[in-house]
């Protein structure tokens, strides 16, 4: 019956327009009303537009105008601009949603240092004006924005949206006012990232002088703004659910933040809905953050929208009676390269221009595809100076050249982090740590301090230029201990005390390569709790020593505990000589040490992943021992041990073995279980011995394995580990609970 008395409607509705703007002529001639196509914001729930666009397509109907806030206005512009369902579809499923939303990018761009000192916490927090502060939202939107440029830059000259293939607006507040604020021109990309900005989720965007965020706060369904563009029929999708009334579906922070908004815009809601020819209302149980569901949801709305084709194609047949139009063309597409003729850097206070300039600086005066320009941006913000690299396409002189405005937003003075962590060798640890940028102008400082029984601080400063080598100096003081032992029996216990200080040239390339050079002090002592070798007379106690080190490190992983592709480089080369006086230089003299270290992720399919590795090591020495520090040592689980000649060793005891050349090759099949779960299949087989010529005789080689049930979690893996091998030939666990550090 809803049926017949809508087209009944729509028939008398669309005679009283045409009636309306007959001329007074005698060769009157009906015009073609208008239509507008409006869709709501929603967050996930907006795929469901495409379902309806494959639909508008079908019944040929032709859209004037188009708008759309937040969620809408994302799709509502790629339609605008030219790009079919199909081709909507296909750019929503090739996103890493979960990386798009949360600003997360490939760990091959993270700056190399955050590598090692930023990715093992589970709190952070801002330094501003020297005390902690709050963000102004969890996210930036870096990704969203990069994503939104990719794919709306399809012309990046237009400036004014009603010369779009079809006129498009969206709709943002003013933070400051309140205010919905029509957004109808200017950089399509950055109109549309206004119009999304959730608050609390993304930062508010700056535009035109106006401090937005997102237009759903006042106008979700922005159905009188489009009538204003000219539309005379309205279409509106709509992924509103209105106000929860049951607080036990309020159990998240998007609901709860979804259900204050919706407060402010019920009032603009029920005037659009008036004003709507034909509602198609899309129901489903997703929520707004739902972004891996897209197949489902994108189903959802083409179902919807069938169950309205009969009033969709009587619509379209009879307004193509009046005067054919075809349904919109569809065959746009991301542009695939560009000429940069200029390029224009905005936002920087502390740091110096060269420092971008220097990464852009092979691209002006050139064309370049958009990946490549996407990886430099990329890159830019991955060196971690920045809270978000913008950029913006701003065409010159009606050629096909492009001036690019990078629009950067500095990090704060520093940010302040903390972890916990807790495994059979370190025992319990707390991790606090804080990183402080351009306290000199292109420096950053990191220091961290932990906490437990065996405790250690450390502090690295960099002066960074980019790809031209800069300075470093690092301090490092620990204090640990651990068991020694003959087969199964303990023999002693060992507290190694180190203070050491370095200075040397640092070198980083693409964030994955680093090379260093320069000269180490180390002040150190070890300690026998025992001493049945009468040892402890000769080491207990304070003694220098100094070496010319040179190193190179590389770290591709995808990530860092369950890689699943890249690799991870090692090497090192230094020259070892006592300082102290007296008793030092008669036993222990000059020695060359060098160690090798590579571990590669081989993905094996979409679940199993081998992971591989090899580590070498080679101590070059007069007829004078080596400094006791540098002997390399096999035994326990722990992958950040204090000492880095000190290396894992699956079914072993930690620093069970040791000697002066060493050779280990690990395997593990890693096999993801379900999300966040893992099992590790591990073989570690190798040697350890005090001369080269007893490295791979029988009684030093040794082999261990076991398993490793992981799960990922928000302090890091929790993880049990059952391992044997046949130096210690009975079962035994191996718990670990956080970040490795």
């Amino acid at each position: 019956m809803k049926k017949p008395l809508f087209l009944f409607c729509f028939f008398l509705l669309l005679s009283s327009i045409v009636l309306a703007q007959h001329h007074d002529s005698v060769n009157q001639k009906r015009v073609r009303p208008k239509v507008g196509l409006v869709l709501s914001g929603g967050g996930a729930k907006g795929f469901a537009y495409i379902g309806l666009l494959k639909v508008l397509q079908e019944v040929n109907l032709h859209i004037d105008y188009i708008g759309g806030t937040s969620i809408g206005s994302i799709i509502a512009a790629m339609y605008a601009v030219g790009y079919s369902p199909e081709s909507i579809s296909k750019i929503i499923r090739e996103q890493n949603w979960n990386a798009l939303m949360t600003d997360k990018i490939s760990r091959r761009y993270i700056n190399f240092e955050d590598k090692v000192y930023a990715e093992n916490y589970i709190i952070s927090l801002p330094l501003k004006k020297k005390s902690v502060g709050l963000r102004e939202a969890l996210y930036e939107g870096q990704q969203v924005n990069l994503l939104l440029n990719h794919v709306l830059n399809t012309d990046y000259s237009i400036r004014d949206f009603k010369k779009l293939p079809i006129p498009f607006l969206c709709v943002g507040t003013n933070l400051l006012t309140g205010s919905a604020v029509e957004l109808t021109n200017g950089y399509l990309p950055m109109a549309v990232r206004a119009s999304m900005s959730i608050p609390g989720y993304f930062t508010p965007t700056h535009y035109q002088g106006k401090y937005l965020v997102d237009g759903g706060v006042v106008n979700n369904f922005p159905v009188m703004d489009v009538k204003k563009m000219g539309a005379q029929l309205i279409i509106g999708g709509n992924v509103q659910q209105g106000l929860t009334k049951n607080i036990k579906k309020l159990n998240t922070f998007t609901k709860i933040l979804d259900q204050v908004i919706s407060f402010n815009r019920v009032r603009a809601n029920k005037q659009a809905y008036k004003n709507t020819n034909l509602l198609i209302n899309i129901k489903m149980n997703y929520g707004m953050m739902d972004f891996t569901r897209y197949d489902s949801i994108i189903a959802i709305g083409e179902r919807a929208a069938r169950a309205h084709y009969a009033e969709l194609k009587a619509l379209a047949d009879s307004l193509n009676a009046i005067k054919f139009i075809p349904a919109n063309t569809c065959n746009a597409k991301p542009i695939d390269s560009l000429y940069i003729n200029d390029v224009e850097i905005q936002g920087l206070k502390t740091l110096k221009s060269k420092f971008i300039g220097h990464i852009f600086r092979n691209i002006v005066h050139k064309r370049i595809s958009l990946k490549e320009l996407e990886d430099k941006i990329t890159y830019t913000y991955g060196t971690n100076y920045f809270d978000h690299v913008f950029y913006e396409l701003q065409g010159q002189n009606n050629s096909d050249s492009v001036r690019l405005v990078l629009k950067l937003k500095e990090k704060s003075l520093g940010t302040i982090r903390a972890a916990v962590h807790y495994d059979n060798d370190y025992s319990g640890s707390i991790l606090v740590g804080a990183t402080f940028r351009n306290l000199l102008r292109g420096t950053k400082l990191y220091t961290d301090a932990v906490l437990g029984p065996n405790p250690r601080g450390r502090a690295l400063f960099l002066v960074d230029n980019g790809r031209s080598p800069g300075l470093g100096i690092k301090i490092d003081m620990f204090s640990f201990g651990y068991n020694t032992y003959n087969g199964e029996v303990k023999t002693d216990k060992v507290t190694f005390t180190n203070f050491s200080g370095s200075v040397f040239m640092n070198s980083t390339i693409k964030n994955i390569y680093n090379f260093r050079a320069g000269f180490e002090y180390q002040y150190l002592k070890f300690r026998l709790q025992y001493d049945t070798t009468g040892i402890s007379e000769l080491i207990d106690n304070f003694n220098g020593y100094g070496n010319i080190f040179v190193s190179f490190r590389s770290d591709t992983y995808d990530n860092r505990l369950y890689p699943h592709n890249g690799f991870q480089t090692t090497l090192v080369a230094k020259y070892v000589f006592p300082i102290s006086k007296g008793w030092v230089r008669d036993i222990f003299g000059p020695t060359i040490i060098t160690y090798f270290k590579y571990d590669q992720a081989i993905p094996l399919g979409r679940k199993f992943t081998l992971r591989s590795g090899v580590f070498l090591g080679a101590t070059f020495k007069s007829d004078k021992l080596p400094p006791l520090q540098d002997y390399f040592t096999f035994g326990g689980l722990n992958t950040a041990n204090y000492i880095e000649n000190y290396q894992d060793f699956t079914g072993v005891k930690f620093s069970q073995q040791g000697g002066s050349y060493a050779a280990i090759l690990k395997l593990k099949l890693q096999f993801q279980v379900a999300k966040k779960n893992y099992l590790l299949f591990r073989c570690d087989m190798g040697s350890n011995s005090a001369t080269m010529a007893n490295l791979f005789k029988k009684n030093t080689f040794m082999l261990g394995y076991g398993i490793t049930y992981s799960y990922d979690s928000f302090i890091g893996p929790l993880e049990i580990t059952f391992m044997s091998s046949n130096k210690r030939q009975n079962l035994q666990a191996f718990v670990n609970i956080g970040y490795w550090f």
